[in-house]
């Protein structure tokens, strides 16, 4: 049997952690072109996804002797690792997918951003009912096929002139050019 000396064992734990934001981002940076009919994109498509775990902990041994009792006399031959904890310590892992692009548009023209690509692949068994079952037999009934499946992220950006308020140029014109009346014949008595 080994033994050990009783011993108090705290397995390591993150004090600090950082979150980070999943799924598909863009970053656009608008400028009006010196001309002031074309607008400058800075565009940063980025798409972030969770894909699992990965222990980077370590396992807590301590070292026990081998002891036998013979008689009444107790010997200690050899030393023996113990697991005293799995110290099992996840961190997740993540994979990121970004292109930066720059271009130059007219107002209202519409961009098309492609590229962020990704391909899965996902083992699929395909068997008969019953007869895939069958011991020996059912191999013949049953096929073991790697799917792979691809997917794309396209974006769309419409590039459009505001002004601070918000509203296209040509409305904030129309809007401060007085009203026109309608005119009203004069009265006569």
């Amino acid at each position: 049997t080994a033994a050990i000396a009783p011993a108090v064992v705290t397995p390591t734990t993150p004090s600090t952690f950082e979150t980070r934001n999943t799924g598909v981002t863009l970053e656009v940076e608008p400028v009006v072109g010196a001309d002031g009919a074309t607008i400058d994109l800075n565009l940063v498509p980025q798409v972030v996804e969770f894909e699992g775990f990965i222990n980077y902990g370590s396992p807590i041994n301590a070292v026990g002797l081998n002891s036998t009792t013979m008689a009444g006399v107790t010997t200690f031959s050899s030393s023996v690792p113990v697991l005293l904890t799995e110290n099992v310590i996840n961190q997740p892992i993540f994979s990121t997918r970004k292109v930066t692009t720059s271009v130059q548009v007219a107002n209202g023209q519409t961009v098309v951003i492609g590229g962020l690509m990704r391909e899965d692949v996902q083992k699929v068994e395909d068997k008969t009912p019953l007869l895939g079952d069958i011991p020996l037999v059912g191999r013949l009934f049953r096929s073991n096929v790697d799917q792979h499946v691809k997917r794309n992220l396209i974006i769309f950006v419409t590039a459009r002139k505001v002004t601070p308020l918000g509203q296209a140029p040509e409305e904030q014109e129309e809007e401060l050019q007085p009203p026109v009346l309608p005119e009203i014949p004069a009265y006569k008595k």
